[in-house]
This record gives structure tokens, sequence and C-alpha cells, in this order.
């Protein structure tokens, strides 16, 4: 009996909740399988009995039906039956205006559309039947008539536990389907095909939370699949993957409107191809092959953050990738409440909206494993504002192939169109016609990373790979390429040699000492190998009087089994240094000739033995050329002036093909150019021609440096640039020889004179990448090479062996830091950087930390406290006794703000007075060090480490970004 009542209770139950999710079949309420006549009614009324019922299925069988607006509720399944075809009706009529009251762009007025549901729950929309709103009926009237005189096909808004599956939707009047701050969405399986009108798009989603589209086919007039944000709810928390798009426009697209914006959006597996139906087209690139692939847009103060897409396969495609961070400034709310949009003027002035007052960000990208086929010539772009950058994006392991064709005649027309900035403009990725680089043009970006990019042409194509402007990388990028600067630190005019397989660098050292000699196995990656002169035995050198002086622009030559070393100081004369290997040592120098404002001296020895030395005056010019004794140790005559121009110094002399070449920089460092001599006999008379100039770049100069070869015969220049806080900074330029001549950078502009490239292929393969030593742990016998005294040091007052492991300075009178002997210098390295010491301190002494350039700043201990000095001014900020201390200063080069701070735990930093600008001077670049002056005491400094924030590969930063 038991078993019986069970059983019974149990059918009884499994009929109840069957009878709560019934079908509801549309026949059965009127509808007619005749498009001549409405269903709206009939459809309707079953969708309202369902959801009276607690939910079920609204059916559509089989057949073809005609309707006009519909109106979702909560737990209604509207399923279609293979076979089964709801058709929008083609008179505006029978659509329902309906207002929501979410406050976004296009709800703040009345709008149309075939299905409608509103602050709805648990809907599904699925079936294997057909949607098709007839959309070609609906004429645009005007610029912001979607929604308004041409319907919507489906629009959800404000609801939650949406799904649409295994469907096809076709020819809407405006958008196909727009979900507008929706929850937990699922799209799945479907097919969309919207090309019969304006405004096409295929998926538009909109300020939701929760999203899943997968497995979706679709073919667009417009945007294919689109995340924007009409109000200030972001999109977030999406997953896009398994789809094929074609689209005129953009086929995967994050934005235009972006009022809120994106985070945590994640895309793959996508496949983008032409349309296989071209017969019609409104909008997109004439080419009818898509404008874009992938374009990501933030420009109405929204973010976008923690973006990925991976897996693209692309055919096809104007400008494939497209990341834009810009500033129209389009609001999403009225300025007068319920009153409509005008339909003047266009999509991006809207006078009735309250602007957007700020620029939104874009921080946090990854694209990885794109192939592209037969895309447009345009090239991809990563674009921001000045002073509003693109952000920490990476792209690795990417393909492009292209059209190609662009010629070095088309480029000054290129680069003007570029120099608009289009801040207010509609982001497009065609914005500014063909880009600068065939691969990745990138302008006002930071910690832009790539990995593996190919880029092939169909046709030659003059635009290097890469072009870069207001970006902050530098130097080895990792990928085979590099981003100038090379060095990005002050290494004021460079000189560079070749000497099998190897390459050393000098470069002017001023009153710092002394004067360092570097090695590189492929032109990028530099380390110090040694020190030529650790003092000058001159008059005032003991007592920091010769700021400003000291080595100025040195040549270093290789020579019959010797390397060579020439400098000239404005005061006491021109000297040289011999060594037989560039790791030391090196001789003492050598006085060759007493005498002051001489300048840019270079030795050359010609093929019959004869030496000669260029140099030019103080002043710069004329450029004046020596006999020498073979050893280099003498000048033989007064010399021959051979050539004046305008500001002409920087003398560097070579032979090639039976010319005699100087090459020069003229017209003075912040706005000079780069000039090439030539003459069958060493002393003229010399043929000019001007090699390299700033142009429209943002490489003020270029001046003075080296014009070098590699083994296999490619030749490239080095030269600096001046900046206001790092220094003198190092490029390399590609060159190319032609007609005896070398052209040095890119002829963008078809003038004949090339400008300095941003970003090249390297110009030796190579896997290592690393700086210039700067770390020191003070535990070698000597002081690392990375290490120069401001002024001559003093001996007796400094010590790697008093305290084992410890660098011991010993105090020495001085009023002041720039007064302060045994200053211990080295060179600010990039952008961003992070330098720290901990060390002890006794006696009546200040010591510590310093910074300096034109200007002087230090933090350190005193018998009182902690103290901080400015320009000569010390000032306690906290008063007692430390028995250690550490001290930090970051420095930021870019935005020129440096700030000290302190830690008694080396782990908790306090800020040390308030951030400071600095400027180079006395012609060098800002520093850091040690120091210690007073009139008794002493201070020991365990190590020394300087971090460099900014440099793309450094562990530190990947460190960084992982925390």
């Amino acid at each position: 009996m038991r078993k019986t009542i069970l059983m019974t209770t149990l059918i009884l139950s499994l009929w109840a909740g069957k009878a709560e999710a019934r079908d509801y079949n549309i026949v059965a309420y009127g509808a007619k399988t005749d498009t001549t006549m409405l269903s709206t009614k009939a459809v309707q009324q079953a969708i309202d009995d369902c959801a009276k019922a607690g939910g079920g299925r609204v059916v559509v069988p089989t057949g073809q039906y005609k309707i006009g607006s519909i109106v979702l509720k909560s737990g209604v399944n509207l399923y279609l039956e293979q076979g089964a075809t709801l058709f929008g009706s083609t008179d505006l009529k029978e659509y329902l205006p309906m207002k929501s009251d979410y406050v976004s762009l296009r709800t703040q007025t009345s709008t149309i559309q075939l299905i409608y549901a509103d602050n709805v729950k648990n809907v599904v929309i699925d079936g294997f039947g057909t949607i098709d709103g007839q959309g070609r009926a609906f004429k645009k009237l005007t610029w912001n008539d979607e929604g308004i005189t041409r319907p919507h096909l489906i629009r959800f808004i404000q609801s939650q536990d949406i799904t649409i599956k295994d469907i096809t939707l076709k020819n809407s009047g405006c958008w196909m389907q727009h979900y507008l701050a929706c929850d937990r969405v699922r799209i799945e399986g479907i097919k969309v095909f919207n090309r019969n009108n304006y405004n096409n798009d295929a998926l538009d989603i909109d300020g939701c939370h929760e999203v899943i589209v997968r497995d979706i086919i679709a073919d667009s007039d417009d945007d294919g699949i689109t995340l924007k944000s009409t109000s200030p709810r972001l999109c977030e928390n999406i997953r896009i993957c398994d789809c094929v798009i074609s689209s005129h426009c953009n086929a995967v697209k994050l934005g235009t409107e972006t009022n809120g914006g994106f985070r945590n959006i994640n895309i793959s597996g996508i496949v983008v191809k032409p349309s296989s139906d071209q017969s019609s087209q409104f909008f997109g690139a004439p080419s009818k092959i898509g404008t874009s692939a992938f374009s990501l847009e933030i420009v109405d103060g929204g973010m976008l953050e923690n973006v990925s897409a991976s897996d693209f396969t692309v055919e096809g495609t104007e400008s494939p990738i497209f990341i834009r961070l810009g500033n129209r400034g389009r609001g999403y709310k009225l300025k007068e409440a319920g009153k409509a949009l005008s339909g003047t003027g266009n999509d991006d002035t809207i006078t009735e909206l309250i602007p957007i007052d700020h620029v939104g960000r874009i921080d946090g990208i990854r694209l990885e494993n794109f192939q592209i086929r037969n895309a447009g010539p345009v090239g991809c772009s990563i674009t921001g504002l000045p002073g509003y950058p693109v952000r920490n994006v990476r792209l690795s392991n990417i393909s492009i192939h292209h059209q190609g064709g662009v010629k070095e005649s088309d480029l000054k027309a290129i680069n003007d169109s570029i120099a608009n900035e289009k801040e207010k403009a509609y982001p497009e990725a065609t914005m500014w016609g063909n880009l600068p680089a065939k691969g990745f043009y990138l302008h006002h970006t930071r910690n832009v990373n790539f990995d593996n990019i190919e880029v092939r042409t169909e046709t030659p194509d003059a635009r290097p790979d890469f072009v870069r402007n207001d970006t902050e990388g530098w130097g080895d990028q990792g990928n085979g390429t590099y981003l100038n600067p090379v060095l990005n630190a002050d290494f004021s005019d460079p000189d560079v040699i070749r000497v099998g397989k190897k390459y050393y660098m000098v470069a002017s050292d001023f009153h710092f000492l002394g004067m360092q000699v570097l090695e590189s196995d492929d032109m990028i990656n530099w380390r110090y190998i040694s020190q030529i002169y650790s003092r000058f035995n001159e008059q005032g050198w003991d007592d920091n009087k010769h700021y400003a002086g000291g080595s100025w622009a040195p040549a270093i030559r290789y020579h019959d089994g010797l390397y060579y070393v020439y400098f000239c100081t404005p005061e006491e004369g021109l000297y040289m240094s011999t060594a037989k290997d560039p790791h030391g040592p090196w001789a003492p120098l050598h006085l060759v000739r007493r005498v002051v404002k001489w300048e840019d001296p270079c030795p050359f020895w010609d093929e019959d033995g004869q030496a000669y030395l260029g140099r030019s005056k103080h002043g710069a010019g004329p450029i004046i050329v020596h006999r020498m004794s073979a050893d280099g140790k003498q000048l033989l005559d007064e010399g021959t002036t051979v050539y004046e121009g305008p500001i002409a110094e920087g003398t560097k002399f070579m032979k090639r093909n039976g010319y005699y070449y100087l090459i020069i920089p003229e017209g003075g460092v912040g706005t000079g150019w780069q000039t090439v001599l030539r003459a069958k006999n060493i002393y003229g008379p010399y043929e000019r021609k001007i090699v390299l100039e700033q142009g429209s770049t943002s490489i003020n100069g270029p001046h003075q440096g080296a014009l070098v070869d590699t083994p296999d015969d490619t030749w490239w220049f080095y030269h600096f640039q001046e900046t206001p806080v790092l220094g003198r900074v190092v490029h390399l330029q590609p060159v190319r020889w032609q007609d005896d001549w070398p052209l040095m950078g890119v002829d963008y502009d078809g003038n004949g004179i090339g400008e300095p490239v941003s970003e090249w292929q390297k110009p030796i393969t190579s896997s290592l990448q690393f700086l210039p030593q700067t770390d020191d742990e003070f535990s070698s016998s000597t002081l690392g090479l990375q290490w120069q005294w401001n002024h001559n040091p003093v001996d007796t007052h400094w010590s790697l062996k008093e305290k084992k492991g410890w660098l011991t300075l010993k105090a020495q009178p001085a009023d002041s830091l720039k007064l302060c002997r045994n200053m211990l210098t080295q060179k600010v390295i990039g952008y961003q950087s992070e330098s720290t010491t901990l060390f002890t301190a006794s006696g009546n002494c200040y010591a510590g930390l310093f910074c300096s350039g034109k200007t002087f700043h230090g933090i350190g201990l005193c018998k009182d406290g902690i103290f901080i000095e400015s320009q000569g001014k010390r000032e306690v900020i906290q008063k007692g006794k430390f028995q250690k201390l550490w001290v930090r200063i970051n420095n930021d080069c870019q935005a020129n703000r440096h700030q000290f701070s302190y830690s008694t735990d080396g782990t908790r930093f306090i800020q040390a007075g308030d951030a400071f600008p600095m400027r180079a001077g006395y012609w060098k670049g800002i520093r850091v060090g040690l120091f210690c002056y007073g009139n008794s005491g002493k201070a020991a400094f365990d190590s020394f480490a300087q971090q460099n924030t900014s440099f793309a590969w450094h562990a530190f930063c990947m460190d960084k970004e992982k925390h």
C-alpha cells in the first residue's frame, strides 16, 4: 500500500511540473502561416498566458508568420521549430514605441524593436527557426534614426539569465540584437545575416556582466561582435569564442560608445573573413574586405583593462589590429530630460548631451596567435594622446601578410596625415589612411612589447615594420628588433669602432673620472669593460672647480695592434692613451699638445702609414686637419682648415672606395643635422651632403656620432639626442650607401635627407639582453666600472678594505653637495629607475644618497638624524640616532619627478620631503650616487642597487607586474 501511495505521488508531481512548463503554440492562439496577415496579437497572447502560468515554451511551428512588436516576459522560452520564420512587418505603425527607465544614450526617448524585453528574468529564444526583420524596407532618414524609424530586431534591457541559442537572425532595420545592462547572458550557436541597411551590426553587448558568446556565424555590413557602453555601466567578465565573422567594418570591436568601458574580457578562436555576399554595401572600406579584424577603443571617458585575445585567423581587413585611446568626449545623458535627439549634426557632435570632461584610459591588453593574410596596406596602430598613453600591451606570435606597395615618395603625405592627432575624431582603423609603419605604428604608448612578429607584403613597401613616437620602450626588445634609444642614459658624443666581431664605445665624461670603455657583441646591448684614467693632474681638479670641463668628445680607433683614445679638455689640451687590450690596462694619459679651446679630435692612419688628426675649435668650427706622428703622440704642423660650416664640429674620419670622409654634425646640438663631407684628397676640396635631420620625428639634433659596419657589410650610425633630464642618449640608425654617400635613417618626406627611425631590426642576432652595470655589493677589491668620481678622488679618504664588504667614505670639509669631495657617481639609466643604498654614518658629517644635474639634492644621516639637502640647504626631517638606514630615490625622467624616501627596516619606505624636478647640467645628464662630507666622521655603504623600471624585459619590471 505504501509503495502505491509513493508511486501515485511521484506521478502527480511529475504531471504538475510538466503542466507548469507547458507549450503555448501560437497557431492555437490564431497565428496564421500567411505573411499578408499579422499574427502579432496571437504571439503576444501566447507570451502573456505563458508568463502568467509561471513560464513555459511559446512555440512557433513550421511556417511563415508576420508580426509587429512583441514583448517578452520572465520565464518565457520563445521556441522556433525548424522551418519556422517570424517576419517583421514593414509597416512602422506595427512597432510599439517603448521607453525604459534605464538611462543610457538611446533609452531616454522611446525606441522601436521587433522583440523587446525590459527587466525580465530567465528568458530563452531558441530553436532552429529564423527571425527576419525585413530591414531593407526602412530608409535611413537621419544619422541617429536607428531604433527610431528603423527598428532593432531584438532588444533586452536590464534583464538577467538570458539565453539565445541555435536560431537564425536576418535583416534588421539597424542593430540586429542589443543587450543593455543585462547580467548572465548566453548566446550560442546562432547564425546572423545583417547586410540590408545602415548600422547593421550583428551583435551589440552594452554594459553587460557575465556574458558567454560562442559558436556563432555572423555576416554583417556594419560591425560584427561589438561590446560597448552607452552608459557608465561597464562590459565586464565576458567570454567570446569559436566564432566566424564577416563584416564590412570591424569584425570584433570594443567601442565606439565607451562611457563606462570594458574589464575582464577574454576572446579566442575567431575566424574573420570577407562576406560571400557582396551584392550591397552601406558602411566600411571600399575594398569590401572589412576595416579591421580587432578594434579596441576608448573615446568617451571610459576605461579598458585586462583584455586578452588569442587565436585569430584573419582573411582580409584594411587594418587588422586597431587600438585607440581618443577624446571624443560624447556623453550619454540628455541636458534636458525627455527631449529627443534632434537628428542634426553627426554621431560625434550631439549638442543635446552633457559632454564628458575627461580622457579615459587603456591599460592591460594581451594579443597572441594572430594569423593575418591578404590584408590591405594600411598597417596596424596603437595610439593614445599626449599625456594619455595606452599602457601595458603585449603582442606575440602575430603574422601579417598584406598588400604593401607604399613607395618612398608616399611617406611625406603619410607623415603629414599622422601629424594630426585627431583627438576628437570618430575612431576608425583607417582614420589616417596608410600608416608610417607597414606593421605596427605606436604613438603615445607605454610598455608595449612585441614578441615574434612577422610582417610580409605582396609588393615591396618602403615603410619599416615598426614606428614608435612618444613611447617608453627602448633598447633590445627581445624579438629581433630594437627601439631607440639603444642606450637610454647619458653617453654624450659617442664614438664606436668594430674590431673583429666586437664593438667598443667611448663617450664624453667631462668632469667625471675616468672615461669608461664599453663593449658589445650586437651593437645594442653594452657593458663596461674598463676605465682609461682615474684623475687629472691639473690645477683645480682637487677642488671641484672644473664642472663642464674634462673630457670632451673622445674618439676611439684601432691601428697596428693598439687601441687609441683621443680627447680634448677645454682648458688643458689634447690627450691620448693607448692599450693592447680594450679591457685595459690603459697607458697613462699623454698630453699631445698643451692648448685651450680645442675640441672633438679624431685620429686617422692612411694606407701609406701617414697619420692625421682632425679636430674643431670651441664654439664649433672650422674643421682642421693636422699631420701627426705615426705613434700618435705629437702633431707635426699647425693644421690646415679644410671646411667651415654652421657650427661644424664632432669630427670623425674614415676612408672608403678612395674617398676621405668627414662625418660631422652641424647646426647645434638641439637644432642641427648630420653632414657628410667627402674628397679624393684629405685636404679637400670637400663635397657636402646633409644625410640625417630631425624632419617630422621627435628626435632633435640628431647629433654627433660614429659610422660603423658589421662583418656582413651592413652599415649603421650612432648619434646622440639631447634630452632635458637624462642627458644625451644614444640612438642607432640604419645606413645604406648610394653613389658613395652614406644615407642614414629613412627619408620619410622624400627630400633626399634621412630621418631617425624609432624601431628597426637588430644589426646582429643575439639572445642575451642586458644593461650597463649599476649594482655593487662592494665585495670586490676594486670599485665597479659603473662608478665615476666627481673630480679627482682623495684616495686616502675612501676604502673597500676598512670594513670588508662595505665602501667607506671619510668626511672632508665642504659646505654643500656641489663642493663635496669623494662624491661617487653613476649614470641614471632609463626613463624610470629606483636607486637604493644601505649605510651607516658616524661623527660630525653628512652622508647618504644624492641626485645631481644642474642642481644637487641629497638624503642621508647627520649627527641630528635624517636630513635632506636641496641646493645647499639642509633640513633635518627626522631627529634621532639611527644605527643604519636605507635611503632611496625614484627617478621618473619623463614626468621629471624625483622622490627621496627612507626606511629603518628595508621594507617600509617613508617619503622624504616633496618630489622635485631635475635638469641636466654642465653638459651632463642627471646622476645618482654616494657622498660623505663634513668636519669629521665617516660613512660605510653596504650595497647599492639601481633598478630600471621602464626597460621592457627587465626582471624587476616583470616581478612588479606579477604582484
